[in-house]
């Protein structure tokens, strides 16, 4: 098995309760160190939260329960378990876990890439915001100089992040971290104002439907505003309310139009 296998399996592991004490606080230290293996943790998180809210659930019929049971039984028993904290039905109710997780995996990328592509990459990253929340970690990289930020997601990223200072306009930059859409590892901004905090994500022109000039809308509880620029999109998502919001993005895309003019030049 390959390392990123084994990263991967390490990951559903830890969504499912899988790990002991001690391997959770080795895929922490990890994470803490590996920007693109957090970032991946989060996506998986995010997928399967958007699968318990939309997937139907029924139960196992009794007929079904009966012969999962009688082939359990059925089976002899293994001579020792392959390792300290796994025994042999962690191992199968791993691989079951990352069956489905992987076919929800195939079925959410076909999503993100069809049509209502735009939509799908809106969900993820809310559900992205609310897990840095949660967690008291809303960025991989703290710091209000954009001199730092910037090479910082430039050396993990695809996209050249456009890094710009609105402390004047009540929005100073509190750090960044690395958003995976649609496997791509892609900057994401932190600004806070006062007790909130909005993340910009920039993305390829295609993974963003645009709301309008200002326009905001409420994902699942969080105000989200989408727009598009010369050559990229961008997707803010914020805990701030709507007028706030609106206020931020005006002072983004005012700022973004020095850096754009010279782009040309």
């Amino acid at each position: 098995m390959s390392d990123e296998q084994d990263r991967i399996l390490w990951l559903h592991a830890a969504l499912d309760g899988e790990l002991d004490a001690r391997d959770a606080v080795e895929l922490e230290r990890a994470m803490q160190e590996d920007p693109a293996l957090a970032a991946e943790y989060r996506r998986l998180e995010a997928l399967r939260n958007a699968v318990a809210r939309h997937a139907p659930r029924e139960r196992a019929s009794q007929a079904l329960t009966g012969r999962v049971d009688a082939l359990a039984a059925s089976r002899p028993a293994a001579p020792a378990a392959p390792s300290p904290g796994w025994s042999p039905r962690r191992v199968l109710a791993l691989a079951a876990s990352v069956a489905a997780l992987g076919f929800a995996a195939g079925a959410g990328v076909t999503t993100l890439r069809a049509p209502g592509a735009p939509e799908g990459v809106a969900t993820g990253l809310v559900a992205d915001f609310a897990r840095g929340e949660i967690a008291g970690q809303p960025f991989d990289v703290a710091s209000s100089d954009r001199h730092t930020v910037k090479p910082w997601l430039a050396g993990r990223t695809t996209v050249s992040a456009a890094v710009v200072d609105l402390a004047a306009q009540g929005f100073p930059l509190a750090g960044g971290r690395v958003a995976i859409v649609d496997r791509v590892p892609a900057p994401t901004l932190v600004y806070r104002h006062n007790e909130h905090l909005v993340a910009v994500t920039e993305l390829p022109l295609g993974l963003v439907k645009a709301r309008g000039a200002n326009g905001v809308e409420t994902v699942d509880g969080f105000h989200v505003a989408r727009w598009s620029g010369a050559n990229l999109g961008y997707v803010a998502v914020s805990d701030m309310d709507e007028r706030t919001l609106a206020e931020f993005v005006d002072a983004f895309r005012e700022a973004l139009k020095p850096a754009a003019e010279g782009k040309g030049d």
